[in-house]
């Protein structure tokens, strides 16, 4: 079921969807929409944000860290929790953290009395840099909830917390 909302840019898998399920009939035509459609968004969000970050060097990796390290209570995290709340894999976020490193973004050390962890923290500029971006995203990307009420925000809310709990139960 296609809402009244323009989804041109979405028509043409919408296409590709229902041409498989003729083929396939047993294809779930209607929840591979909505996965689809998940994608479109997550997709377009990166865009969103990426054009943001491309005007101060950054892509979304490095954001990730920033902004996850900035949320910390000490602005500082080890390696291992990271990467899991960046949902990157360890050799992508040592390239991303060699970059943010080298420009004076983020510092690593290791945590006291445990010399085998690394920790990473934020630094003065790395601080200054997400508190410039942040705003620039959030702004441009919440315009995507406009004219959703607080009701159906709340709903939403809790529909993707239970895809997620799905998601966890499934891996």
């Amino acid at each position: 079921m296609q809402e009244e909302f323009e989804m041109s840019a979405f028509d043409a898998t919408y296409k590709r969807l229902q041409n498989i399920r003729t083929r396939m009939p047993e294809f779930p035509l209607e929840l591979m929409r909505l996965l689809r459609m998940t994608y479109h968004i997550q997709k377009g969000m990166k865009d969103l944000t990426n054009a943001i970050l491309k005007k101060h060097d950054l892509v979304d990796a490095s954001y990730m860290v920033l902004a996850v390290l900035y949320g910390t209570d000490e602005e500082s995290s080890n390696a291992c929790t990271l990467g899991m709340a960046c949902h990157e894999k360890p050799a992508n976020l040592t390239r991303v953290c060699n970059d943010l490193e080298e420009r004076g973004l983020i510092q690593r050390g290791t945590r006291p009395g445990d010399r085998r962890s690394v920790m990473i923290t934020l630094t003065d500029p790395g601080r200054a840099l997400i508190e410039e971006i942040l705003p620039q995203v959030y702004e441009k990307t919440t315009l995507v909830y406009d004219g959703f009420t607080a009701a159906e925000l709340e709903q939403m809310e809790q529909m993707f917390a239970r895809q997620l709990r799905n998601l966890n139960n499934i891996t």
